[in-house]
């Protein structure tokens, strides 16, 4: 059996000054160990010389596609697995980070029986340059922590991968955010088998990171993502709870309100409940319900409001029932904690299977 040929992936935005020694690293690597190693570099239109440096270079086994609309590093990675035409697909940055002298253990891994294979900076062998900050240690194992629900991979925000075309070609419902793309590969390809390689990663040397705080808060939106395709039930109630807990904090800070410009006690505190409502339904329905915004915003909003009127109304009962001896505050607490506990699972099953169906 002839042995898997290997594309090799570099997506790159203005990274003509490290791009000579990474495609030096895969010369070198092509010499001795895969002579027939592609390498498909997807650039994002850096105009910063990199066409004219690949033209210079003119070697035959490098494919340089400039993206000139559409920009983004895990776009850029998908465009590059889609043109790839080797047996064993590896993506890796193009900043001098990832050791090229790696890549044979990565096929070896996937050959063995992985299907999908990372090159890990915590396993054993493994390391990060000296340079890292605290906190920069710990953005990773927090990022580490919050993808263990989908993989037990000791380095998850690693961007030197690899895996088989044909766990590529069985990736369903794509739809990265950010530029970490291993977890959408490992969860939406179906990866079972994930093997880690040691590596030591190093600092770039030339640039500036891509750590940032819009990064991180993109790979807390992907993880949302994520946790919803794997787990679309447990998300919707957590959230769906979690929204009803502001919404205790939203209807004691309306009671304060309402109270206090309107007279009659009674109409007061229902427009409170029905503000508590009204907040809940905003953010259920872009949170809880995610899948749903393409219906009627009234007739989802008038069916929310019927679904947890039994609540409401309790929450209302209780309100004034306490507020003559107690005072608003304390009433409202009550009251909200009340309806809550009421209406809570009632009103999650109803709103999902009726209001928000999908």
């Amino acid at each position: 059996m002839p042995p898997d040929t290997v594309t090799i992936i570099l997506p790159t935005y203005r990274e003509a000054d490290s791009l000579p020694d990474t495609l030096d690293a895969l010369s070198a690597l092509r010499d001795a160990d895969l002579p027939e190693a592609q390498v498909i570099i997807v650039d994002d239109d850096s105009q910063d010389g990199t066409e004219a440096l690949i033209e210079e270079r003119g070697e035959d086994w490098v494919r340089l596609i400039v993206r000139r609309e559409d920009r983004g590093l895990s776009s850029a990675v998908l465009h590059g697995l889609e043109e790839a035409t080797g047996d064993v697909l590896v993506i890796m940055d193009a900043d001098g980070s990832h050791p090229a002298s790696v890549i044979p253990a990565m096929v070896k891994a996937l050959s063995e029986g992985a299907d999908f294979v990372v090159g890990s900076r915590y396993v054993p062998g493994g390391s990060t340059e000296d340079g890292w900050g605290v906190l920069r240690w710990l953005n990773s194992k927090a990022a580490t922590l919050m993808a263990r629900v989908f993989t037990r991979v000791r380095d998850p925000m690693s961007g030197f991968l690899g895996l088989r075309r044909a766990t590529w070609e069985r990736a369903v419902d794509l739809d990265p955010i950010g530029y970490k793309i291993g977890l959408e590969l490992i969860v939406k390809c179906g990866c079972k088998s994930v093997a880690e390689v040691p590596i030591g990663f190093r600092t770039r040397r030339h640039g500036q990171s891509k750590l940032t705080l819009k990064v991180q808060w993109e790979y807390l939106l992907h993880c949302i993502r994520l946790y919803r395709y794997t787990h679309p039930s447990h998300v919707s109630f957590f959230t769906f709870a979690a929204v009803g807990a502001s919404g205790v904090a939203i209807y004691l800070a309306a009671l304060m309100l309402w109270t206090a410009v309107i007279p009659a006690q009674r109409i007061a505190i229902a427009l409170a409940v029905l503000t508590a409502m009204s907040w809940n339904f905003t953010w259920d329905r872009r949170w809880a319900f995610w899948y749903a915004r393409r219906q009627s915003l009234l007739v989802q909003y008038l069916g929310f409001i019927a679904v947890c009127s039994v609540g409401a109304i309790a929450t209302w009962a209780v309100t004034m029932w306490l507020s003559a001896a107690h005072g608003i505050p304390w009433a409202g607490l009550v009251g909200a904690s009340v309806g809550s506990a009421v209406g809570i699972t009632f009103n999650f099953l109803v709103s999902r299977y009726l209001v928000f169906k999908r």
